[in-house]
């Protein structure tokens, strides 16, 4: 994340706007509708590596509710400098907190299970997104993931699953995608299968035939109209790519102070 905020300030060091002049000013951020906070702590970081001299105030914090129109944060300094970084920081906290208020809106559907990050992507937003998601609810949980190229390499998913539970002692989770490979590793010492792109039958096909025996973790493409079925099964997680790609930016406003 400090590489990723360092690439932004690089990107302003030298501009300044003739228009704001350096004159001390407060500026507030608020929102402008309904959700979870997110991004104040990482905001703040980022004033402190971009001018020292900023006051940074907090009004809310990580994972609280706000509503429509309260104040999240506020910032003191020269007028010219908070001026130029604004929209990105308006970005961080948007961006974040329409991941955390996706992942609360799923949560509070499921009846049994909770949102799990399973860290998907690497990309220069991976600790903005992951940060987000925890402040909405998510946990972490430090799995050993065979992917389908690891199993392409081993040739099935079985002998895949016993080398890996050999060479490490993290719990071991393989993604299927269709359901006669939940039963050629039901027997298995698998601790994590996540079953990607079922159809609801097919996810409680599954769940019925498992039994308990091992953690299931509902992945995929998993719209919200989908979770007044799936919401009320009986699984241990839910993920989905959604949370970090298809999650919209908050609208975060500006009030400036006298």
């Amino acid at each position: 994340m400090l590489r990723y905020f360092e690439t932004i300030i690089e990107s302003l060091r030298g501009k300044q706007n003739p228009m704001v002049d350096n004159t001390q000013g407060v500026f507030y951020l608020f929102s402008k509708e309904e959700g979870i906070v997110s991004g104040l702590d990482e905001i703040q970081t980022l004033l402190n590596l971009y001018d020292i001299e900023i006051a940074f105030r907090k009004h809310k914090n990580n994972g609280q509710s706000v509503k429509r129109g309260e104040i999240l944060c506020s910032m003191q300094g020269e007028k010219a400098s908070i001026y130029m970084i604004l929209p990105t920081l308006t970005y961080v906290v948007g961006k974040m907190m329409g991941i955390a208020s996706l992942v609360r809106l799923y949560q509070s559907k499921l009846q049994h299970a909770g949102i799990i990050d399973l860290n998907e992507f690497s990309t220069i937003e991976t600790a903005i997104s992951a940060k987000a998601m925890k402040d909405g609810g998510a946990q972490n949980l430090d799995l050993f993931k065979l992917d389908e190229t690891m199993i392409e390499l081993y040739g099935n998913r079985v002998l895949a699953i016993e080398k890996a539970k050999t060479i490490q002692e993290k719990p071991v989770m393989v993604e299927i995608t269709d359901i006669q490979q939940f039963y050629e590793i039901d027997s298995t010492s698998v601790d994590y299968i996540c079953l990607k792109y079922f159809n609801d039958e097919a996810i409680r096909r599954i769940i019925l035939d498992n039994r308990g025996k091992k953690r299931l973790i509902i992945g995929g493409l998993i719209l919200p109209q989908r979770l007044d079925v799936i919401g009320s099964y009986q699984f241990d997680f839910l993920y989905t790519s959604l949370f970090s790609n298809a999650s919209r930016i908050y609208d975060i406003g500006v009030k400036v102070g006298v």
